[in-house]
């Protein structure tokens, strides 16, 4: 089978929000005034990522968290959280 080439990392946590949402992408795509495949493309990291603007849209639409969903997809919160007590820990014994 012939590796994907991907631009980015997938959108695997927001594609599942939508399946568990029954959310279909093509309404998505509609909403981003895009068509289904360039959608696509975006979700699988196949093609560009999406713009600041359309991850305010997608934000304010679903009512959920871009950190969620776009910049940290793949980590929990709580995971995010002892990464981020441990920069800082680390920033203060530099000093």
């Amino acid at each position: 089978m012939k590796e994907v080439e991907r631009r980015h990392t997938p959108y695997s946590k927001f594609k599942a929000f939508l399946v568990e949402n029954n959310i279909n992408q093509r309404d998505v795509a509609m909403l981003l005034k895009k068509s289904l495949s360039a959608l696509n493309q975006n979700l699988n990291g196949t093609g560009g990522d999406f713009s600041l603007k359309e991850v305010r849209i997608i934000c304010k639409q679903f009512n959920i968290s871009a950190d969620d969903y776009f910049l940290y997809p793949e980590v929990s919160k709580m995971k995010l959280q002892d990464v981020k007590e441990e920069e800082i820990c680390n920033n203060f014994k530099s000093v």
